[in-house]
């Protein structure tokens, strides 16, 4: 049976789970209802369902969208076990410029999927595509609304409130050049491909189903007819050819639950998919033995104390004068360490793709990495990835103009749409660490530059090296070049290029014949994750504007533990002195997502807030830090091991008795936290849930389960459980101790009750 619509009328489609409407005249998506509440903002003005942008050889932008169609028509097809709906638009703006699009209806479920084709034939580029146009009502918490939207950006964040992103220094920016940093780039900085929104009755799912992992904008804002954007913008690899069709489907649907909830149905899709993924770690080859030990990580510089500013050796260097502040910090965590360093560069502080012999020379380099091992700690080096110095700000007698020119390094670095080099890309500037490019891994110079330089490292003794620092999660920054061997704008070349230089570093691993762990800043994104197997975590980033969620962990972390990060501009977002347990909250909020910990060195072997807040500054009190790591760290090596290291993590079953212990912003702005952490963790048949009491205060709680289900109790890692059962009201009361946790293990399944649009404490 075909069904046309005539001119405004609306098409509906009845799902089993489900109400969609389309707007007859134009394909907006006018309606999704589920269990009886509206997820689309009503609009009086028509919305756009794409909008196209085409370049022309010179770069300059054309933008035409599907209110522009010079002819409209949709007609709804039932087909074996689904409905589908065919969208044309003919003769966008004018031009001959045509669109389809698909949308699967599958009779049972709660999703919709969604499929595109073009046929262009302006002779222009398609640099990207914004596609489908979700807008969903801006009912969030902070209107005295309900409402949540799950961001996947930076692990994760959960917003409540979107002035706290437009009114701050995070304020949304479109995916376009030059735009590069903290924003909603995948795979990037935003490391998983769905969005959700949702309130206590539904729940309303978005995602980009593509296992090839194409380069993507995932981003929110306020859309300028109302409602809040659900914002997919896709690139599509700067597509010339008169005819292009989606190699994947947007999927759209419905849920009830919160963000776990939307997390389990990309897992579902992602698991059954070929996206890449490496061996579980337990059965990973390239896993070192130290890996076992769980080491807190310790970050401090060799030179100065921040980004910017005097890059004097400070009371770290020579590098075996941390031996002993070292020393004593392990004694204190009790804890083995890693001890990743800063500034140990012998180009400059944060002046790639240079780095080796480390400032100084080697022979007392060579030295504290003895000393290191010889105490059971390990070492690790931060670099500054893909990108090109030509002169430090930080350490003027480094310069390389020279052979910029004379290597003619310009052919390599990346081109901006009017064909002129992207100068001063990430971290670089006038106000910056350095001036420079960033280098496009497509070219053989680049790639040999990245792995000579790692391969000079290797032998060092060195564990771990974050070369892929300022490579947010693992990617290349965009180039529109046309004489590097890629298609002349973004695409999923960059993916294969930054593939190609981790295969060689691998090889070059293995030759070294040692396990060195190689890493990126944020999580390492989806298509990476196999390569970058420890990784400098950024959830605070989120703490700007949102509170965050281990998303990331919630689906990889079977796959890939990272480390708690140096939570750089922590500064920026939290009042210290109004939130003093600002970086208790951070140790366990890590520690309950399966992280390895960290700590920042400031002077005198003290923990200092964050990397980049003057030591002068008073830290956070040492001796309670130093004793939550104490009493947390051993649940990795101990009872909680087969969880907090291997297992793959559940929805959590709800703490009640607990209260808000918010963090507060320097302007006043209140994230809400709980006063305990939890998740929970299957491995096997079994699951456990950790319950972590940051606070210097003991505190009690109820597990909610289900009545009669018996359970074992650890109240200490090493030490043996104790027998309990849920109560016939399905509770379980659990007493913590100051700065510790409990951990609850089953040893069957339990299902997380619904919780709707209820803050979950993790």
């Amino acid at each position: 049976m075909i069904m046309s619509a005539h001119a405004a009328e609306p098409v509906d489609v009845a799902g089993a789970q489900y109400r969609l409407r389309l707007n007859g005249a134009n394909g907006d998506i006018e309606s999704l209802t589920h269990g009886g509440r509206e997820l689309i903002h009503r609009s009086e003005t028509p919305r756009a369902l794409f909008a196209i942008r085409l370049r022309d050889p010179d770069g300059k932008a054309f933008d035409v969208n599907a209110l522009m169609a010079g002819d409209f028509l949709i007609r709804k097809e039932q087909r074996e076990g689904q409905q589908v709906l065919l969208l044309k638009y003919s003769t966008l703006a004018g031009r001959p410029l045509d669109v389809d699009v698909q949308v699967r209806c599958p009779a049972d479920g709660g999703m919709t999927f969604w499929r595109m084709s073009v046929r262009n034939r302006t002779g222009l580029m398609i640099d990207h595509i914004d596609f489908p146009t979700v807008v969903t009502p801006n009912d969030l918490v902070a209107t005295g609304g309900d409402g949540r939207i799950f961001w996947p950006a930076m692990e994760g964040a959960l917003v409540e409130d979107i002035d706290l992103r437009e009114k701050g220094s995070g304020r949304f920016q479109p995916i376009e050049h030059p735009n590069m940093g903290w924003l909603g780039l995948y795979p990037s900085s935003c490391p998983m491909q769905f969005m959700a929104y949702y309130g206590m009755s539904a729940g309303l799912y978005l995602a980009a189903h593509d296992e090839q992992c194409h380069p993507k904008g995932i981003e929110y804002h306020p859309y300028p007819g109302g409602g809040i954007q659900l914002d997919y913008r896709l690139f599509p690899g700067a597509v010339t050819a008169e005819s292009w069709d989606m190699p994947y489907e947007m999927a759209l649907g419905v849920f009830d639950g919160d963000w776990h909830d939307a997390a389990d149905i990309y897992r579902t899709w992602r698991d059954g998919s070929k996206m890449p993924r490496p061996p579980r770690l337990k059965d990973n080859p390239a896993i070192p033995d130290w890996f076992e030990k769980s080491p807190v990580v310790v970050t401090y510089p060799v030179r100065g104390e921040r980004d910017l500013g005097d890059m004097s050796p400070n009371e770290y260097f020579p590098y075996t004068k941390a031996v002993e502040p070292l020393r004593r910090l392990g004694g204190e965590m009790g804890a083995p360490l890693l001890a990743l360093l800063m500034h140990w560069e012998g180009s400059a502080p944060w002046s790639p793709p240079y780095v080796w012999p480390p400032y100084g020379g080697t022979k007392d380099f060579t030295d504290f990495v003895k000393a290191l091992h010889a105490d059971g700690n390990m070492l690790g080096l931060y670099a500054s990835g893909v990108a090109y110095t030509t002169r430090s700000n930080t350490d003027p007698t480094y310069g390389m103009e020279k052979e910029f020119v004379d290597k003619k390094v310009f052919n390599y670095v990346n081109v901006a749409p009017d064909c002129k080099l992207a100068q001063n890309g990430v971290c670089a500037g006038p106000k910056a660490q350095r001036l420079g490019y960033d280098l496009c891994p497509a070219n053989q110079w680049v790639q040999d530059v990245v792995v000579n330089e790692v391969e000079k490292v290797l032998p060092s003794g060195v564990d771990y090296l974050q070369y892929f620092d300022q490579n947010l999660g693992g990617a290349s920054c965009r180039c529109y070049a046309r004489s590097h061997g890629h298609v002349p704008g973004p695409g999923v070349w960059q993916n294969e290029a930054m593939g190609r230089i981790f295969a060689r570093i691998n090889e070059a691993v293995k030759a070294s014949g040692r396990k060195v762990l190689i890493g990126c800043e944020a999580a390492a994104a989806e298509p990476f994750i196999p390569n970058l197997l420890f990784n400098d975590l950024r959830f605070s980033i989120n703490l700007r504007f949102a509170i965050p969620v281990p998303a990331y962990a919630y689906l990889n972390h079977e796959y890939v533990n990272n480390f708690m990060g140096n939570q750089n501009g922590v500064r920026g977002c939290v009042d210290n002195t109004r939130s003093p347990l600002n970086l208790h909250q951070r140790l366990a909020y890590a520690f309950v997502a399966g992280d390895m910990m960290t700590v920042v060195l400031r002077g005198g072997g003290k923990i200092g807030w964050d990397w980049g807040t003057p030591w002068e500054v008073p830290g956070p009190d040492h001796e309670s830090v130093t004793t939550l790591i104490r009493n947390l760290n051993p649940w990795r090596t101990g009872a909680g091991k087969p969880y907090l290291v291997y297992g793959r993590m559940l929805k959590p079953l709800e703490l009640r008795e607990t209260s808000v212990i918010p963090m507060i912003s320097p302007k006043g702005a209140k994230l809400p936290f709980p006063s305990l952490f939890t998740s929970r963790w299957q491995n096997g048949r079994g699951n456990a849930q950790i319950v972590v009491n940051y606070t210097t205060r003991e505190q009690t709680c109820s597990l909610v389960g289900t009545a009669g289900v018996p359970v074992r109790v650890y109240h200490q890692p090493q030490a043996a459980a104790v027998a309990a059962t849920f109560s016939p009201q399905g509770e379980l009361p659990l007493r913590l101790a100051p700065l510790s946790a409990v951990m609850v293990e089953l040893s069957r399944p339990v299902a997380a009750p619904s919780s709707g649009g209820k803050r979950r404490t993790l």
